[in-house]
């Protein structure tokens, strides 16, 4: 069984996901719901091991995962993990990004068409966040 307890998992002086609590049973099947950029994204990373926890526990049936100060390496969690990957370019934000392949456009109109798929997609005001500095489900987006 799956057991995460009071889970708080904290970015620089900023909290992320707190109060998070929750146990999947052997043999269940879970999914986490939620609004982009909520924290499902971190949660599953924690869960897997790729991110530390600053409050809570995460155990498997007998065996603690995660606890503050403690990370059990993912190699040895006998969990996987499926990253969506969603090939962005790490060292250009979100607006270069989307422009990446409008080579013939003048600069205005491909400045007109980033904001316009930024609209479409409900992103507007990321245009100079780069990837690791928006949610999972916003990188999709992009």
């Amino acid at each position: 069984m799956l057991n995460i307890q009071d889970l708080r998992i904290d970015f620089d002086s900023t909290t992320l996901v707190s109060d998070i609590n929750f146990h999947v049973k052997d043999g269940d099947i879970a999914c986490l719901l939620g609004p982009s950029g909520c924290g499902k994204t971190t949660i599953l990373r924690a869960i897997a091991g790729f991110q530390d926890i600053h409050a809570g526990e995460i155990s498997l049936g007998n065996s603690q995962l995660s606890s503050p100060g403690f990370t059990l390496p993912p190699e040895n969690r006998k969990i996987g993990m499926v990253f969506q990957d969603y090939a962005l370019f790490p060292h250009l934000t979100v607006e270069q990004n989307i422009g990446f392949g409008l080579l013939k456009m003048s600069a205005a109109d491909k400045r007109r068409r980033v904001n316009e798929m930024l609209d479409l997609v409900k992103l507007e005001g990321v245009h100079k966040r780069y990837p690791h500095e928006i949610s999972g489900g916003q990188a999709q987006r992009v």
